[in-house]
């Protein structure tokens, strides 16, 4: 028993000891003045594509533009990291697409495979995705190539990418253009709409797609009439402030039809895991004279405007290039950095980081090489 008591009271005196000196090294004071001290930062990576052909601002605004089939470059997808830490903002930009997901940043480029027979009548550009620390690796050459095509990434996000495919081949030399959506750990197998957005907009698909088939209509079917689709020619693209959802529909089935498409927005509510971004409940117009007025620029110069997920914070993007603007009660109160460019481009890819995280990913963007800021000049 008197040993029992002893381990006890021995016990007893080492967990006050150790409680007395964790409490000198970390207080409860300083727990929460370490926690609050970051709450207020913001981090927004920005993914944006820059055509190596100049572009205006006109051609790119409604987010379907497509590059020329060419095996050369066609362009550059650039990475902006806007980041407010209390009082000062900064904006950086690194070279390629900086993916964060839940096992760590990524990195997604593209490469041209060529056929190994006739290669310069018969490639495609596909897409890789590696952990940051990794290096892609794809092969040059490609036996199953039948054809030219190239891609172009409209968006990007944690799970999916979204992108356009414009392919010309065949005998009649035929040209068309797809959008589709894919996994980033499945690049190779595009997914149906239903896959990632689910039952209820599968749904709203194809009841339009029943609406717009005239091609299949009985009793007299009209063989190059609108229009035909499939599910798994849908994708994602930044329209002003948010990322809309379309499908596109094919003129006719036969060779001899034309070859023109139609878009069609299918209306439905991102899910935060696609779209983190927020909203200021008001109509865009509105936000973009306020932030023009606020920028002292043009009308009709902001093209695309991005809001954190707390709502105090806006980022611009347009003929001025980029704009970080504060936000008050819904309201844009002042112009806290501005990063000038006069190339235009498409924005891909929006991830916010909030608080602590925000931090972590600095530590990231600061041991990457910096890019040179875009210098093309507008048509």
């Amino acid at each position: 028993m008197n040993n029992l008591i002893r381990f006890l009271a021995l016990t007893t005196i080492l967990s006050l000891l150790a409680g007395r000196t964790h409490a000198q090294q970390t207080s409860p004071t300083d727990k929460f003045t370490k926690a609050g001290e970051h709450t207020d930062d913001r981090g927004l990576l920005l993914g944006m594509y820059f055509p190596a052909a100049a572009e205006n601002w006109n051609s790119l605004q409604d987010g379907k533009w497509v590059p020329e089939i060419s095996d050369e470059p066609h362009g550059r997808y650039l990475t902006f990291w806007v980041s407010k830490d209390g009082d000062s903002v900064k904006i950086q930009m690194i070279s390629g697409l900086l993916v964060p997901r839940d096992s760590g940043f990524w990195r997604i480029g593209s490469q041209v495979l060529k056929s190994t027979k006739a290669p310069e009548s018969n490639y495609d550009e596909q897409f890789w995705a590696v952990p940051i620390l990794d290096k892609p690796q794809m092969p040059e050459t490609h036996t199953g190539i039948d054809g030219k095509s190239v891609r172009l990434l409209t968006y990007v996000g944690t799970e999916y990418i979204s992108y356009f495919f414009h392919w010309q081949g065949g005998a009649g030399d035929w040209e068309y253009v797809y959008p589709h959506v894919a996994a980033i750990d499945i690049l190779t197998k595009d997914k149906t709409v239903e896959q990632v957005l689910g039952p209820a907009i599968s749904t709203s698909y194809k009841r339009k797609a029943k609406a717009l088939d005239h091609v299949n209509e009985e009793p007299q079917n009209e063989p190059c009439g609108c229009c035909t689709g499939s599910e798994d020619e849908w994708g994602l693209t930044h329209v002003r402030d948010h990322w809309q959802v379309f499908a596109r529909f094919h003129y006719g089935t036969s060779s001899s039809c034309s070859q023109g498409s139609m878009d069609e927005v299918l209306a439905t509510t991102l899910p935060k895991r696609l779209a983190a971004g927020g909203t200021l409940g008001r109509p865009w117009e509105v936000l973009r004279q306020e932030a023009e007025a606020l920028m002292k620029t043009e009308p009709g110069s902001v093209q695309h405007l991005f809001v954190s997920p707390r709502q105090d914070l806006l980022v611009a993007l347009g003929t001025h290039g980029l704009a970080v603007l504060g936000v008050e009660n819904l309201r844009l109160r002042s112009v806290l950095k501005v990063q000038e460019f006069d190339a235009a481009c498409i924005p891909v890819m929006e991830q916010w980081s909030l608080g602590r995280f925000v931090s972590g990913w600095d530590a990231v963007i600061q041991k990457e090489q910096p890019a040179v800021i875009p210098k093309t000049e507008n048509p």
